[in-house]
């Protein structure tokens, strides 16, 4: 009589083990990580002349993720790929390389970010755990996603975000509910642990209710799909640049070094030193009303950087592009230019990850959540007019069902 319930209830507290556990991992990863960028961009802010270490920068992460890494350097998109088709139990060693690779970009003035490198750290700890307890394909699967709620929620603060991130990112079109409990586990541990051990996230500015009216409304979807847009060119300009790279340029450690010449050179050229890095400061600035930040820079340049074979990630950068773009918008139309930056910098990345329900949820945690309405709309146009194609394009379509862990 007892007996089924008695199994689900074991089956319960497994996977809040293994999620407290691949938290716990992430956390203390992830606060590393976060000490470790700070470190690099306060040293290349500090001595100006790093960037001309970009083009050696490149060198050493591609020589690294050549010799070391070979095939590693898919990087978020192999999670995804290994959720799906096993292949090859993902190695251990891609947590150091992720995470030195990442460092060392940013200390040069690479263009990118850190969310993306995150979930690689916890899925390179996670992997081998499932390896070692002989875990079946479906548990396996529900692994990584976990992996990939511990890195977003503890690396970014997002708790509830990280989590949803993990369940939508991982199938265009379906959440995976079977991995429900221990993904929010996962990711609300590891943003614990991230806390506990003194380390703080960037704090947003929350915004006051925007009053709603039928043209609010429009103008919020026109940038939507302006947004959607925007997203839709990042992601097409850097898999053609990476495309251009891996035709031309046969010797992989090379393509890093060509980009960074390239983009040092910019940076040089136009003096903008600002856009290296995850440039959070300059989303701030539009968020506080400013709109001298050029969002088809940040673009160019991060695109420019990860087309050629530097890591770090995606997230950051759409986010900080989002809200510059949402700036200008708002200049233009007269509008509220804080309150465009805002939504600006959700859209954007909605439209680029296929995740509208986890940026939207991501507006609620770092904004506040009396403008969540504008929030989804904002996100649901931008998903609706990029389309399927993202910055993981290992994500497959559809509802194909998958196997429920036991």
């Amino acid at each position: 009589m007892f007996t089924e319930p008695l199994s689900r209830i074991t089956h319960v507290v497994r996977w809040v083990a293994l999620a407290v556990l691949i938290g716990s991992l992430s956390g203390l990863l992830s606060a590393a990580f976060i000490r470790s960028l700070d470190w690099a961009t306060d040293t290349r802010t500090s001595h100006t002349w790093l960037i001309y270490t970009l083009p050696l920068c490149g060198l050493i992460v591609g020589a690294s993720y050549h010799y070391l890494g070979r095939g590693l350097e898919r990087g978020s998109n192999l999670i995804i790929e290994e959720i799906h088709q096993h292949s090859d139990y993902i190695p251990l060693r891609l947590t150091p390389l992720i995470f030195f690779g990442s460092v060392i970009s940013h200390l040069g003035g690479g263009s990118t970010g850190r969310e993306g490198a995150a979930l690689q750290l916890a899925a390179g700890v996670t992997d081998p755990i499932s390896k070692k307890l002989g875990l079946a394909l479906p548990d396996r699967q529900i692994m990584l996603i976990t992996a990939i709620a511990a890195g977003f929620g503890s690396v970014f603060g997002v708790p509830v975000t990280g989590a949803v991130f993990a369940l939508e990112v991982q199938r265009v079109g379906r959440v995976r509910y079977d991995a429900l409990v221990p993904a929010f586990v996962a990711s609300f541990v590891g943003d614990a642990v991230v806390r506990a051990v003194g380390v703080h996230h960037t704090m947003f500015p929350h915004i006051s209710e925007p009053r709603w009216t039928t043209a609010l409304a429009l103008q919020i979807a026109i940038f939507g799909v302006i947004a959607g847009l925007i997203a839709l060119l990042f992601v097409q300009l850097t898999h053609g640049i990476k495309s251009v790279m891996k035709k031309y340029v046969t010797w992989y450690p090379a393509r890093p070094v060509i980009g960074g010449v390239v983009v040092a050179a910019l940076i040089l050229i136009f003096g903008w030193r600002d856009y290296s890095g995850v440039s959070v400061p300059l989303a701030l600035e539009a968020m506080r009303g400013s709109t001298h930040g050029l969002w088809f820079v940040k673009l160019g340049l991060t695109a420019l950087t990860l087309g050629t074979g530097f890591v770090g990630g995606e997230v950051i950068p759409l986010f900080v592009m989002g809200a510059l773009a949402g700036a200008s918008y708002g200049s233009i139309i007269g509008g509220n230019v804080a309150f465009f930056a805002i939504v600006g910098s959700l859209a954007v990345l909605a439209g680029a990850a296929n995740t509208p329900l986890a940026c939207t949820l991501l507006g609620v945690e770092l904004f506040g959540g009396n403008s969540v309405i504008f929030f989804a709309v904002v996100c649901a146009a931008a998903y609706a007019t990029s389309g399927h194609t993202g910055i993981y394009r290992a994500q497959p379509i559809g509802a194909r069902k998958h196997p429920v862990a036991r």
